[in-house]
């Protein structure tokens, strides 16, 4: 079975442009009013090939004003998408939870450097497709309190029904950034004293022997391909979760639970230590 895409769609859609959970809009107008009116946060927009380009062009000038990604597809991806309903050849995909302004998540994050609180704890997810491996991932880091998740725009899975749906309530409390560039990313982290860690296969140290008591962003790749390659370059160090078998590697999700947990682990031990400390004092 194929991974699902961040476009994927379940339910069938009413003849009113709208799906039953306002997972997507289709046809001209409607797609066009959502983008005038600014106030659905529209993941990206699908055309099929050959539409009119007359007829589209407030909607996709719109739609490039406020950086909102526009796909070609076939035709017969639109029906599939909308259930034979008809779009007019234009679907928007629409975002089931607001994301969080990534400057303001990054000075956030870094506002707890040096100070009492928990040093901050984000996942950094390049290129992961899946919504159900981003929606999995969402709710491992609310499970052992990390405090950010930041995605690429493109290319990557976004806030979905199906993502949403997975996180099990966890968008509630996790708050989620999309950013042009995982890369420059890294170089963000670093400028606010956040180490930043990617996972690599032929990484030297394990996972289990970094310091995850320290301010950390986690960088985790996508599906089959792994961390890009400026962004492995890029970050402070590598680390490797072992494998025994003859699977080549982890699915995203479970390689993400295993290494926060570690990092959980070792917080939650350093924080009794101190604890400890303090009270024989």
């Amino acid at each position: 079975m194929r991974p699902r895409r961040s476009h994927d769609v379940d339910a069938a859609a009413p003849s009113d442009g709208e799906s039953p959970t306002g997972a997507q809009l289709y046809g001209v107008l409607p797609v066009l009013e959502a983008l005038r009116a600014g106030q659905r946060q529209i993941e990206r927009i699908v055309v099929a090939e050959g539409a009119h380009e007359a007829r589209l062009q407030e909607l996709l000038q719109l739609a490039r004003a406020r950086r909102v990604i526009v796909r070609r597809a076939p035709r017969a991806e639109l029906q599939r998408l909308t259930a034979g309903a008809n779009h007019q050849g234009v679907i928007a995909l629409v975002a089931a939870a607001a994301y969080a302004d990534a400057e303001e998540l990054l000075d956030a994050l870094a506002a707890r450097v040096g100070t009492n609180a928990a040093p901050p704890l984000a996942v950094v997810l390049d290129g992961v497709e899946d919504p159900r491996n981003l929606g999995a991932v969402i709710r491992t880091a609310e499970c052992v309190g990390a405090h950010g998740v930041f995605v690429p725009e493109r290319r990557a899975a976004g806030l979905t029904e199906a993502a949403a749906k997975t996180a099990a309530g966890a968008l509630e409390y996790v708050p989620v950034a999309r950013v042009v560039n995982a890369a420059r990313l890294v170089e963000d982290f670093k400028a606010r004293g956040i180490w930043t860690i990617g996972t690599d296969a032929a990484a030297q140290v394990f996972y289990t022997d970094w310091d995850w008591t320290q301010p950390v962003a986690l960088f985790l790749g996508g599906e089959g391909e792994g961390l890009r390659r400026l962004v492995r370059e890029r970050c402070d160090a590598l680390v490797r979760i072992p494998l025994c078998g003859r699977i080549e590697s982890l699915n995203v999700s479970v390689a993400a639970g295993v290494i926060l947990y570690e990092a959980l682990r070792q917080r939650t031990l350093a924080a009794g230590a101190a604890y400890n400390a303090a009270d024989k004092k």
